[in-house]
């Protein structure tokens, strides 16, 4: 299928690690063209070799997707090696663990603006070229704690309500250019996502069920090939997201008590 003009050219951004790296193995797998984009290439290229003798191809690019240029870069290999781009997943994500008035602030504008800045960047990199390609879908990553806001992750829970605003614009924008948005609603996965949050850095919260990053990313993969607003992978992430729009107070006090932090080390972000 790789040779075939049947097989799509995907833009992953984060495709270092977690979710991104499985997303870009599972769509490679099928056949698929994967432009792997962050800023690890030592884990980019160990991606590459793993995918050696699937049916589709993993090209690997040094990305820093708060560079609006260096996601350009990505855009333009993809335009250059393949002449079109199908599928873009701004999925570089950074957590944070820790109170809004005690937090450092260095911690809270980093994951505003990897989350947020770095997906409008990777999305206004790529839509010219879906449009030159006569369409495409933008798959956005965004969170149960989206709607389910809980104490001590609110600023994590910030950047994703934006992106849930984002994807609802952008698609009524990209509707009469062929562009299809589907915003991905998702529930603890277990990655390195916890290790590399600010704040309290640690586990993935033990009192919640978590998923596997293969799990999650074959339903996104699957996504790709539907028009869906949006998806939620688990009845469980259901659960949560009703919770807190429907009885906050108990949400409130569900999640003060999982995500409450301990003393812990700052850690840096895996993009």
């Amino acid at each position: 299928m790789s040779e075939s003009s049947q097989a799509r050219v995907i833009l992953i951004t984060g495709a270092s690690s977690g979710l991104g790296r499985e997303m870009a193995l599972q769509f490679a797998r099928r056949g698929e063209r994967v432009i792997a984009a962050a800023r690890r290439m030592d884990r980019l290229e160990a991606l590459v070799t793993e995918a050696n003798g699937f049916s589709g191809e993993i090209v690997p690019v040094e990305v820093d997707v708060l560079d609006p240029a260096s996601v350009a870069s990505a855009v333009d290999l993809a335009m250059m090696r393949w002449g079109r781009i199908d599928v873009v997943i701004p999925n570089a994500g950074l957590g944070q663990r820790g109170s809004i008035a005690d937090s450092a602030w260095e911690d809270l504008e980093i994951v505003l603006r990897t989350n947020i800045e770095g997906a409008l960047h990777t999305i206004r990199a790529a839509v010219p070229a879906m449009r030159q390609s006569k369409g495409g879908h933008i798959v956005l990553i965004s969170s149960v704690l989206s709607l389910a806001t809980g104490p001590y992750c609110a600023i994590y829970s910030a950047s994703k309500t934006a992106i849930n605003a984002i994807a609802r614009g952008l698609r009524a924008e990209l509707r009469d250019d062929n562009i299809w948005v589907t915003n991905v609603i998702l529930g603890q996965t277990h990655t390195e996502f916890a290790q590399s949050r600010r704040g309290q850095a640690g586990k993935v919260a033990g009192k919640l069920p978590t998923m596997t990053a293969e799990f999650a990313a074959a339903r996104i993969v699957q996504a790709t090939r539907q028009r869906r607003r949006s998806i939620v992978l688990r009845p469980v992430d259901h659960l949560i997201d009703w919770m807190g729009m429907f009885v906050p107070w108990f949400s409130d006090r569900l999640l003060a008590r999982v995500y409450r932090p301990k003393s812990g080390s700052q850690a840096k972000p895996i993009l």
